[in-house]
């Protein structure tokens, strides 16, 4: 199965659960339309038209009516990863593939409001790697492995004007197949598409672009040369993502591999300082193996380093040990303070600057630590408890079967009680909610009183455990990386240079933008989950709509598949169920 889950979908945080329910409001059946075949990927726009692409088309249509807005039958064989949204534009780059392995790329800016094609690229020969918008600077950098450059065989940076198409440079980063590629998550196993999914985007700054790809690199963004590079390795090259995210402070820039973190001068490229290695932090047993320092966050002066957790290695998820938080001076990267007691798995940093703490979990706790001391301390450590539990005939019917498929997510045989087989997978910041998000449950948590203010927990449907799995540690990955990586928003600093590029011409853009923007500001404070759901006599996997303010669940839909394919739209109370891959269902929620 190939399902995209868009950068958009990370606001709608998907779980796994079960509930028996018939209290809650349905929902309504808006339209239907047939596609020309499964859909392979599909996408909710900046703008809110849904994007579709199958094997031979891209399609778009109207959320509210269904209407076909346009169709492009010569993009085939498109995929999530090489169809890309500019922040604040109506653009959508999309490569266009021919010839033997899609070796003959062409990339496309099309406006995805008319369908239309605003500019294209001259056609490379190579492996598609990447697409990264840089709005700040109106440019858009094609990654790909050439095999027919001047310089010969290699990879290649080709930056592109944003609006014009025009090519402004074209670098050789270095030999081919120099940065290694992984496995696009849920790609398929046949013909798997190998990318650079397995990498945070790279950071923006000024005239520079700082690349985590293998270690880091400066990138000047007026020519595309390479102004200085410090290498190390990652955390584990089976594994996507095991290069922490780079976080920049003043003149200088971190960034963690290789079971260290490194302190750069990101002027010139010299380094501060290395770490000593994480996993002897870890204790003896453990420091057998080399810690993944996965995330990097600098408050007060210190630098939190995270290590070990969940990762994907593109089909599914590993829990990798050893597992812990260290926090380092970050005048010359001694060790400060260790956290010796995470237990069965670990959340992403949350950083929480109106109360000075940095906050995360693991299996059975949520801990604050207190930024503004000089050798943090912890603030708070409140046991997981969940106030709305299974009883004994449903843990009984769960069972440990389901899990199989799930390696070190949760680890049933570890776990101190059956009635509790879920750890928390990520933390999360929605609107003034913090939200702590495990596969099978939802917790609203009151950091300032230190109090759970609500939660909620139900059994997983069987065989699409994995599914939600694989997404929850995805959007984990995503949130904790760097601004280009996360969601863009209006009023970010991405949306906003996008916007202001086209300001002055596209005249429809910024009229759906309107519209958009107003909906976008009445949304409902509502998550939803993937659940079972009763409806009458009518039982089957499907959504419950869960308000965040309480964790009360207030609507909800039944789908019919085991595994069911769809996108939700808060924004504008949209859910597109895809029937059968072919069908799409649009429903008001």
């Amino acid at each position: 199965m190939n399902v995209h889950f868009p950068l958009r979908s990370l606001r709608l945080l998907a779980l796994l659960a079960g509930l028996a329910s018939s209290a809650l409001a349905a929902t309504q059946q808006l339209w239907t339309a047939k596609l020309p075949g499964d859909a392979k990927w599909h996408d909710l726009t900046e703008l809110g038209t849904l994007l579709v692409g199958t094997d031979g088309a891209v399609l778009s249509f109207d959320p509210d009516t269904g209407q076909q807005l346009w169709r492009r039958d010569d993009l085939k064989k498109t995929n999530a990863n090489n169809a890309r949204q500019i922040p604040g534009t109506p653009f959508l780059l999309a490569n266009n593939f021919a010839g033997i392995g899609n070796t003959k790329v062409t990339l496309q800016a099309i406006d995805y409001l008319s369908g239309e094609t605003v500019w294209t690229a001259p056609e490379i020969q190579g492996q598609y790697l990447s697409t990264l918008p840089v709005v700040e600077k109106g440019l858009v950098i094609f990654v790909y492995n050439g095999f027919a450059e001047k310089e010969g065989n290699g990879v290649y940076f080709r930056a592109h004007d944003l609006l014009t198409g025009e090519q402004k440079w074209l670098v050789k980063f270095g030999k081919a197949n120099a940065i290694p590629v992984h496995m696009a998550d849920n790609s398929g196993k046949f013909m798997p598409t190998m990318d650079l999914s397995g990498y945070h985007d790279p950071v923006v700054d000024g005239d520079e672009l700082y690349l985590g790809y293998l270690g880091v690199h400066c990138l000047d963004l007026t020519t595309g040369a390479i102004k200085w590079a410090v290498e190390f390795p990652p955390g584990d090259k089976g594994l996507k993502r095991t290069y922490a995210p780079l976080r920049i402070d003043g003149d200088r820039i971190y960034g963690a591999g290789g079971g260290s973190v490194f302190a750069i001068n990101r002027r010139t490229g010299a380094t501060i300082w290395k770490s000593d290695r994480i996993s002897s932090y870890a204790g003896l047993l453990k420091a057998r193996d080399n810690a993944i320092v996965s995330q990097l966050e600098i408050a007060g002066g210190k630098i939190f380093a995270r290590y070990g957790g969940n990762f994907s290695n593109g089909q599914g998820v590993v829990l990798k040990d050893p597992l812990g938080i260290v926090v380092l001076n970050a005048a010359d990267g001694e060790a400060v303070y260790q956290a010796k007691e995470v237990k069965e798995g670990l959340t992403n940093l949350m950083v929480l600057p109106e109360i000075n703490t940095v906050m995360y979990a693991d299996a059975h706790h949520l801990y604050g630590l207190d930024i503004s001391a000089a050798q943090p301390v912890e603030t708070f450590k409140v046991p997981i408890e969940f106030k709305r539990k299974m009883g004994g005939g449903e843990v009984a019917q769960l069972g440990l079967g389901v899990l199989g498929g799930v390696s070190g997510i949760v680890k049933a045989a570890k776990a101190q009680s059956k009635g509790r087989l879920d750890v928390p997978v990520a933390i999360l910041r929605r609107n003034n909610h913090i939200i702590v998000q495990g596969k099978q449950h939802l917790m609203g948590f009151d950091p300032k009183a230190r109090d759970i203010a609500w939660s909620t927990y139900y059994a997983a449907p069987g065989d699409t455990f994995g599914m939600t799995a694989l997404f929850a540690v995805t959007a984990m990955a995503a949130l904790q990386g760097n601004a280009m990586a996360a969601p863009h928003t209006y009023g970010s600093s991405g949306y906003r240079s996008g916007e202001s590029l086209i300001h002055n011409s596209l005249d429809r853009y910024n009229k759906v933008a309107g519209k958009r923007r107003a909906a976008t500001q009445g949304a409902d404070d509502r998550t939803f989950v993937l659940t079972r759901v009763e409806e009458g006599k009518e039982k089957g996997i499907g959504l419950v709509g869960i308000r965040l303010d309480d964790g009360e669940g207030d609507k909800q839909l039944i789908l019919g598949s085991k595994e069911p394919v769809y996108s939700v739209d808060e924004s504008i109370g949209r859910l597109f169920y895809f029937k059968g891959k072919d069908e799409i269902i649009a429903y008001g929620l």
